[in-house]
Formats: structure tokens, C-alpha cells, sequence
């Protein structure tokens, strides 16, 4: 590498060329040896070997039928060339110490068909001037050309595949009782070409793939035979023909395992152990690692706003020494390019490329000076015509590069240089870091290819390109600062002609670009906006996407300016989303706006104060989504203007490029700008405000709206209900209690007076709407807790009855919700309900309304603590020993009280009635705040349908 003398064939491995012996097969793959001192084993190249190792020597519960798919460059030849080595000369992995323990086959018969060598009209031609016609001629031949070839040797002639008994023949006597090991490569290609070939009334390919079918078939049911082919990974690499690709798949599929020689990280060492003639110095890879460190941990522990954003930061840090001491004297950022981006490229073979590529680059720094400590995304000298062209090469992009390099990057008068120049005159320091170039070459290699987009569950990927943040990380080091690092890229994006930013990646690309007409039109509308305090056209726009995100919410106010902006006595919980100057108001004067829109409604009293929150705008998210809508009006203008600024079809396709990356931007601002709600809640006699924030916990949905609703309902304990018992309805009117001391109960309550106190006063359970109290009501009619009359308000008579029609009174059974009226209903309780002329109508059930006290459980004294306890008492053992009851009590932490909930389950299931009876104390010197424990335990009670009894 050094001398630059490497060739093609090094990297380009030629298996049938090794099979054949040819001595023009570089000595590092010929050579068994070499071959396995310049390889690193990978986990699963190892598992591999060992499989077929073990497969030869006649092991069984292995798979004898293995297929390698893997990308274009991807490490497929290397495997079988090693493979081939292994069968051949098994001695030749003692150097390997995890390969001493592989299975020792001993003579193996090894045949290799090549695929793309044999030619499926012509076959192959030998040197006694003998042809053999076809795949199973070509593998018999090798096997044993005096035993194994003649056993299918007219099938050959006649280019007729051999059934399954000619080769389970061909496999063992042909072979003498030897392994067999048969390695097919580039399988799809033959196929391909053989279709072209007629065989009587059926074709070569035919006959090919029934071969091929049979082969797999009787090599999985063989004793000492091992199959490994290969397949291409995709279908942008089967020259076209998916359906051949699948239909081959398919054929093998009941007896074959896939395989993937390489994956991850294991790439570092490969590249190490084939361009590096011995591992580097681990003493200058630990101070190189841990300069890197220093710089990039301090850049991002300077822009971490919290303490959990600092220890953030200080774990990427190391992180990052980790990779970089694995890497060395790579920068893991380049290894990444490669592996993650480049192979979105169809032409990038993601092994073999990355290996010519940095062999290139090395050779260059070698010869030409200008090696760093590490070599990164920014340090490849791409001033270097070979080195530029090898890149362009296996990314498949020729010489359509070569402007951008020379107008941006590295030309004589490239805007690069001239950045380069001026700051080496500012500040000698920088004259060897040339931070312009290093960052524009860096952009360079992020502007091919994409990352895998996470999720997608398929091949897409994102736009090539990087964003300020990675670049930064890449391109920061002992010798650059992110200050100057910033203000360079800050300089390279306006005056470069072709690289692209659309508002989140930098790219180069093969056409000028349009950010200079975009920014002078947002500078403009920058200036507009700022001219109008604040009521310009951002906030304008701002508020039509925010309402047009919001429409079909009719329970959404979208920034109201007064309180009557907020309806009232709405039965429904109403949501008003305040505007983006809140956020900038002080503490105090937030919460005098808060208490106004809570509490009033205009110059009256507000009714409905239980059913209203306030969705509070996040400060950090409002200037990143002004921005993002800044861009997007200034897109617009452009847009408008395309035809006066002679715009070309690219240059469009780079606007809306640029307009869907600032929509995306909006819309993530969009997603976090409402993360708090303000709930009115009263303590010690006066209002104050509950804030209900989202905090860490990550919320599912995506729309506005529904993330509110989420943090309401389901985030921590809700606020919001969807459900109301029928027994907290008859709590929160204190129906069948006495309302004030001395009083006879209340025996019966308006519908209209329920609801009222629902949405008026202000405490738990809050509903989302008077259908939800409907649905309580009917439940609570259907299981006699209460009564419902649909006459006015009845009134209780002496007898300590209502005066009401009977017939007119529903009790016992079920209604539907449509049927409970807010305006005429009435509540009553089952004992004030008149007594029915006849007999208790059919459907009616009597209400039981006693309490089952709780058990009496032996409390021992001695032993108790945290986690501690009695248990367990048992009575009521039988003659069999099985206990009948069992009882126990014990203390325990939250932590401990959620491990416990599993083993009460399990008593559940095996209980009467399939439930236990559980008896919750808990004390506090300082006393249970009301509030919080309506909230925090009977809430959660509620909404899980408990009944319980309190004790006092």
C-alpha cells in the first residue's frame, strides 16, 4: 500500500481463479497461509467455518445447506475463497488461535462453479480439448474426473439434469467416501444466460434449477457433504430479474440457512487488518482517543441547558473515545460514511470499496505529506486526482464531481481556499488546519448516499447530506475549535455555488444552488416581522397552521386575546391553547393571565371552570418554529417570483426539497410546542394553578390535540376522565348524605344540578363531556345505586317518599344513554322511591347497600419493618393438608409493593369468586394532603371500578 502498487485483483477476489491454481491470483489470496493472516475472523465467518468444518467430518445438527447473501461488495467472495482454503488445507487456520478447535475433515473434494465464468452455450473447455456442457457436469468433474464424472456424463452431453439417486451417487461413490464440499458463486448469472439455451422442448435454465433443487436436497440429507452458495442481497442487484431472484430463493428454501459474513463493526477490523501492516500503538491511540474526547464532549457540554443534557453529553464523550481507540488511526466517523451511507449507492461495494478508497487515501498522505493524527471525513486529500477519482469511482459518479471540487473546494480559486487564506493571514495557527477545506471535504463524502430511515421497516433512505451538529463532531479536534468551526461553515454556506442547505443538512450537489435567494427573502421577511412587533406575518401564519392542525377539535380554542374568547357553560372540556407572546411574559404575570381566562368570563364569574385547562406554548420550541416559518414564507416569494428569476426545473425541485424540510422542521415544532397544561385547583380556600407537564415521558400520539388529551388521560394520574362510576356521581353531589350537619339526607338531586357540579366545581373527577356523565348515570340506574325520573323535580312527601308516578321511575334496569336528560331528569335514591301498586316489576334487583367489613388479620408486633411482615396465617387445614385460608400482613416500599402485585394475582386466580379481600393502611405524621390523595389513590381506584370501604 505504501508503494501504491496495489492492483485490482488484490481486493477483487477471483474464486475460480484460486480454485484453478492460477499463479497470476495474488499470493495473498492463493496461498492458504497468507490468506489467513491477512483475514480477520468475523463471528460469523467463524460460525461459518466451523459449520462446514463440522458438516465434512461427518457431525450431525449442523446445517449442510448455507446460503451467503450479502451486499455488492459485501464480503461474499472472501468467505467462500476461505472456505476453499479450510477444506483444502485445514492446517492452514492453526495460526488463528479461535480456529484451532474447528473440526478436521481431511481430503475434502472441493468443487467451485463460478457462475459468471461458465458459459452456459459453450461450457468449458479443458486442456485435453474434452468440453463439459453444465453446472453438474463442471462439479462432478471436479469432484473426481475418473469416478464422479462418469457418472453423469451423459447427463452432461445431453444437458439433462441428474435426478436425486445420480446425485446422491455422484456425492459418495463418485467422491471414494470423501467430504464434498461444493461452492456455487454468482448462481443468478448462469441461471440467466441459460435461458437463452434449448435443451429439446424445455430450456438449460430449466433444467439448471431442477438441479440445483435436487442438489440442496440430497446434500442436506448426505452424511459428509456441505453446500454454500450465494445470492445477491437485492433485487437493484439481480441485473433486473426479481422474479428469477425469488424463484431461485424459493428453491432452496426448505433445507438452506442464510448467512452474512460481515456485519456491524466488525468492519474496523478488517480494514485494519488488511491496510495496516501491524496493530497501531495503543498508547498514541489512547491519547489521540482522549484529545478527541476532550474537544467534542466540551462543544457539546457548552450547548446542554440541563444536568441531564450535561451527563448526555459526557457519555457520547465516551463513547466516542471508545470508537476512536477501536478505529485508529481512522476517524470512526469516516468508517460510518462508508458503512451506513455509501451503501445506499448502488455502484458502493460497502468491503472491497471501502478498502480500495482508503488505500488510496493512505498512499496519498504517505507520498504527498499532510497526515494528521487521525484520518477522518475531512482530511481526505481530494486535491489528489487519484484519490479523487477512485471515490468518485465506486460512488459512481465519474467526473460529475469535478466542478463542485474545483469551484467550492479545492481549485485554484475555490471559495474553500479563499476562506482558508484569508484566516491563515488572521490567524497563522490555522494555516495547516485549513478548516474551510476539511469542512467542505467532509460535507463532500456526507453527499452520497443516506442513512437508513429508522422505522421504515425497508430500504428507504433519508436525503444524503449532514447536519451541524454531526459535522461539527466530525470535524472539531485538538487543533480546530467549534467557535471557528461554526463560523466557517457559516461562511462556506453563503458563498459556495454548489452546496445545498435545506434548513437542516449541508450537501454538495452537481447543480448550483438557491440559498442565496432564499435567505435574501428571509432576511426580508425577517425585517417585516420585525417591524410589526411581533404581529407580523410569521405569527399570522404561525396561528393558520397551528388552527388548520386543530380543526375538527371543537373543544380547541386557538389563542384567545380575553377570557370571552373561551366559551362558557359548555358541558365539555375545553382546551385553550394560548398564543406564543405568553411564553415571553415573567412567572407572576403568567399566572395573573392564567387566573383570568380560569376564572372569569368577561366581566362575570366563569361557571364552567372545572371543565376548561390552558395549554401552555414551550418557550425553547417558539424561536426554532419562527424560523422554520420564516423559511417557509420566503420559499414562497421565491416560488412566486420562479418565472421573473428564470428558474430552472432543478432549482425548483431543490425549493420544494428545501420546502419539505422546513415543513418537516414546523411540524416537529409543532409536536413539542404544547407539553404543559394549567388546571385550576383550589387549596386552603384559594385558586391556585395545577401544571400538568409532560416532563421525560414520551408521548404516542402525534396530532396537537391528542398529545394534550394524552398528557390529561394518560400520562401519570389523569386528569381528564372518559368514564365516572355511579358511585362518585352520588359522592359528588353527597346523594343519600346529609349536606350540612342536623340535616335530614339528600334524598334525590336535578340531573341538571349534577352536571352543574361536575363542570362548576372544582375537583377530581373531571370529565370530558356531559356524555360521560350520561353513561355514569345510566349505569348507576341499571345497577340500582340510584334512581332516575324523568318529571321535573319531584317533592319529597312526609313519608320520606317522592310524589312522583311511579311507572315514571326506572330503577333496576338498563337505559340507554340518549335517555337520561340533563334538563327534566332527576336522581333519587332507591328508598325515597314511592312504593309500586303491585309487585316489584320484572328487571327490578334489590339493592345491597351493606358493606362486607374487612377480615380480621393477626398484626404480629415483633419483626415488622419495611418489607417485613407476619404472614402467612392459615386456617382451615383439611385432612389432605391443603389449606383453606390463607392471611398475611406485611410493609412494604413502593418498589417492593409492585413486586408483590404478581404474587396477589396468583392468590387471585386460585381464590373463591376469583378475588381476594385486601386490607391498604397508610399513615403520615404530616397528614395526607386532600387534593393530592383525591387524585393520586381514589382517583386511580375509581377508574379500576373498586368498591372499597374506608375505615376511620
Amino acid at each position: 500500500m505504501e508503494a501504491g502498487s496495489l492492483t485490482e485483483a488484490v481486493f477483487a477476489i477471483d474464486l475460480g481463479a484460486i480454485a484453478a491454481g492460477d499463479p497470476n491470483v495474488p499470493v495473498v489470496n492463493r496461498d492458504p497461509e497468507a490468506f489467513f493472516r491477512a483475514t480477520y475472523l468475523t463471528a460469523d465467518l467463524r460460525r461459518l467455518l466451523d459449520e462446514v468444518l463440522a458438516s465434512l467430518s461427518g457431525k450431525s445438527g449442523y446445517n449442510r445447506v448455507l446460503k451467503l447473501r450479502v451486499p455488492f461488495g459485501g464480503g461474499k467472495s472472501h468467505t467462500l475463497a476461505a472456505l476453499f482454503h479450510a477444506a483444502r488445507k485445514r492446517e492452514a487456520l492453526d495460526g488463528i488461535p479461535e480456529a484451532k478447535e474447528f473440526a478436521r475433515p481431511g481430503n475434502v473434494a472441493v468443487a467451485v462453479f463460478d457462475g459468471e465464468k461458465f458459459d452456459a452455450r459453450n461450457g468449458k473447455t479443458l486442456e485435453d480439448g474434452r468440453t463439459i456442457q453444465t453446472m453438474w457436469g463442471w462439479i462432478a468433474w471436479q469432484i473426481d474426473p475418473e469416478k464422479a464424472f462418469p457418472i453423469v456424463a451423459e447427463h452432461d452431453k445431453d444437458r439433462v439434469s441428474p435426478g436425486g439417486d445420480m446425485i446422491r451417487k455422484l456425492l459418495t461413490e463418485g467422491a471414494s467416501g470423501r467430504p464434498v464440499l461444493i461452492l456455487l458463486d454468482e448462481v443468478l448469472k448462469y441461471m440467466e444466460r441459460a435461458a437463452a439455451v434449448s435443451v429439446l422442448d424445455s430450456t438449460l435454465q430449466r433444467q439448471a434449477k431442477d438441479f440445483f433443487q435436487n442438489l440442496t436436497v440430497e446434500v442436506a440429507g448426505s452424511e459428509k457433504a456441505a453446500l454454500v452458495y450465494s445470492l445477491t442481497w437485492s433485487a437493484r442487484e439481480a441485473l433486473g430479474n426479481v422474479g428469477l431472484l425469488a424463484e431461485i430463493d424459493k428453491l432452496a428454501s426448505r433445507v438452506d440457512q442464510l448467512r452474512e459474513p460481515v456485519s456491524g463493526d466488525e468492519v474496523l477490523p478488517i480494514l485494519k487488518r488488511r491496510l495496516l501492516g501491524g496493530d497501531p500503538d495503543p498508547t498514541l491511540a489512547d491519547e489521540v482517543a482522549a484529545a478527541y474526547q476532550d474537544v467534542v464532549t466540551g462543544m457539546q457540554r457548552a450547548h446542554a441547558e440541563t444536568p441531564s443534557e450535561r451527563r448526555q453529553a459526557e457519555e457520547e464523550g465516551r463513547l466516542l473515545r471508545d470508537r476512536m481507540r477501536a478505529a485508529y488511526p481512522f476517524h470512526p466517523a469516516l468508517i460510518d460514511i462508508m458503512r451506513e451511507r455509501w451503501t445506499a449507492v448502488d455502484a458502493f461495494q460497502r468491503t472491497r470499496g471501502a478498502l480500495r478508497f482508503l488505500a488510496s487515501c493512505m498512499h496519498s498522505l504517505k507520498k504527498n505529506g499532510g497526515a494528521k493524527a487521525l484520518l477522518g471525513p475531512g482530511d481526505v486529500p481530494v486535491k489528489d486526482v487519484d484519490v479523487r477519482v477512485k471515490m468518485l469511482k465506486e460512488l459512481g459518479a465519474q467526473n460529475d464531481f469535478d466542478p463542485v471540487i474545483t469551484a467550492d473546494i479545492d481549485g485554484p480559486n475555490a471559495r474553500a481556499k479563499r476562506i482558508d487564506d484569508r484566516l491563515s493571514r488572521e490567524t497563522p495557527a490555522l494555516a495547516s488546519v485549513r478548516p474551510a477545506t476539511r469542512i467542505a471535504t467532509a460535507i463532500l463524502l456526507y453527499s452520497f448516499g443516506g442513512l437508513r430511515r429508522e422505522g421504515s421497516g425497508s430500504d428507504e433512505t433519508l436525503p444524503p447530506g449532514v447536519t451541524e451538529n454531526e459535522l461539527l463532531a466530525t470535524c472539531v479536534g485538538p487543533d480546530l475549535d467549534n467557535i471557528t468551526a461554526t463560523a466557517v461553515l457559516s461562511e462556506l454556506r453563503n458563498t459556495c455555488l454548489y452546496l445545498h442547505y435545506d434548513g437542516v443538512r449541508y450537501c454538495f450537489k452537481k447543480d448550483p444552488n438557491v440559498t442565496k435567494l432564499i435567505e435574501d427573502a428571509e432576511q426580508t421577511v425577517a425585517r417585516e416581522d420585525s417591524q410589526a412587533r411581533g404581529h407580523g406575518p410569521v405569527r399570522s401564519r404561525i396561528k393558520e397552521m397551528l388552527e388548520e392542525r386543530l380543526a375538527g377539535h371543537h373543544t380547541a380554542i386557538v389563542w384567545p386575546v380575553k377570557s370571552q374568547d373561551i366559551p362558557d357553560e359548555d358541558p365539555r372540556f375545553l382546551v385553550a391553547y394560548l398564543p406564543l407572546e405568553f411564553a415571553a411574559e415573567g412567572k407572576s404575570e403568567q399566572e395573573r393571565q392564567a387566573k383570568e381566562y380560569l376564572t372569569k368570563y368577561g366581566d362575570r364569574p366563569r361557571r364552567f371552570r372545572n371543565g376548561l385547562g390552558l395549554a401552555i406554548p414551550e418557550k425553547k420550541q417558539i424561536e426554532a418554529l419562527r424560523r422554520a416559518v420564516r423559511y417557509l414564507l420566503a420559499i414562497d416569494r421565491v416560488e412566486a417570483k420562479k418565472q421573473q428569476l428564470r428558474l430552472t426545473k432543478d432549482q425548483l425541485d431543490q425549493l420544494r426539497e428545501r420546502k419539505r424540510t422546513e415543513q418537516a422542521a414546523a411540524e416537529s415544532c409543532f409536536r413539542e410546542l404544547y407539553t404543559a397544561v394549567w388546571l385550576p385547583w383550589v387549596q386552603d380556600g384559594e385558586l391556585e394553578i395545577e401544571k400538568v407537564e409532560r416532563g421525560g415521558r414520551p408521548l404516542q400520539a402525534t396530532g396537537v390535540h391528542e398529545r394534550i388529551m394524552e398528557l390529561l388521560t394518560s400520562v401519570g394520574t389523569p386528569r381528564i376522565h372518559g368514564s365516572v362510576t355511579p358511585r362518585k356521581i352520588a359522592e359528588r353531589v353527597r346523594l343519600g348524605e346529609s349536606v350540612n350537619e342536623g340535616e335530614p339526607p339528600l334524598m334525590g338531586i336535578k340531573a341538571s344540578d349534577v352536571l352543574e357540579s361536575f363542570f362548576r366545581d372544582i375537583a377530581p373527577p373531571r370529565l370530558e363531556s356531559a356524555s360521560v356523565l350520561r353513561k355514569g348515570i345510566a349505569r348507576g340506574v341499571s345497577e340500582s345505586v340510584f334512581a332516575y325520573a324523568s318529571e321535573g323535580s319531584p317533592v319529597l312527601g312526609p313519608d320520606g317518599k317522592y310524589q312522583v308516578n311511579r311507572d315514571k321511575v326506572i330503577l333496576g334496569r338498563s337505559i340507554a344513554d340518549d335517555e337520561v336528560d340533563f334538563d327534566s331528569g332527576f336522581l333519587m335514591m332507591p328508598q325515597a322511591i314511592p312504593e309500586a301498586p303491585t309487585a316489584q316489576p320484572t328487571g327490578a334487583f334489590p339493592v345491597d347497600t351493606g358493606a362486607v367489613p374487612p377480615p380480621s388479620v393477626q398484626e404480629g408486633v415483633a419483626g415488622r419493618g419495611v418489607g417485613t411482615g407476619t404472614g402467612p396465617v392459615t386456617t382451615g387445614t383439611d385432612v389432605s393438608g391443603r389449606r383453606k385460608r390463607v392471611a398475611f400482613v406485611f410493609e412494604a416500599t413502593r418498589e417492593q409493593v409492585f413486586k408483590a402485585f404478581p404474587a396477589i394475582a396468583n392468590l387471585a386466580d386460585k381464590s373463591d369468586g376469583a378475588k381476594v379481600r385486601i386490607r391498604i393502611e397508610g399513615s403520615s405524621a404530616a397528614g395526607f394532603d386532600p387534593s393530592w390523595l383525591r387524585n393520586a389513590v381514589d382517583e386511580p381506584l375509581d377508574e379500576a371500578d373498586i368498591e372499597r370501604t374506608v375505615e376511620e
